[in-house]
């Protein structure tokens, strides 16, 4: 399956960055996700979960909110808070 990169960053520094298949995330309309090839966007975060898929496991985490980035297969997620679940 193709990947593309995911990075998730806070005021703190980088909480996570990698290969993934797609991220799921709580945009301000509903819940989405990404994959590969995804067209580029930048959208508002709220409060809730982000479900990170890779080949070897999913990681959980919950954000106060924020904002992502998707552009040539790359995500960069902003946070001002993130917990991993």
């Amino acid at each position: 399956m193709a990947g593309f990169q995911a990075q998730i960053l806070t005021p703190n520094g980088s909480l996570f960055e990698g290969e993934v298949s797609g991220v799921q995330m709580p945009g301000v309309e509903g819940s989405f996700e990404v994959k590969a090839n995804h067209a580029p966007i930048v959208s508002t975060l709220e409060k809730g979960k982000v479900l990170i898929r890779k080949t070897d496991g999913d990681l959980n985490y919950v954000i106060s909110g924020g904002f992502v980035e998707v552009n040539h297969n790359k995500l960069t997620l902003l946070a001002e808070s993130v917990v991993e679940e």
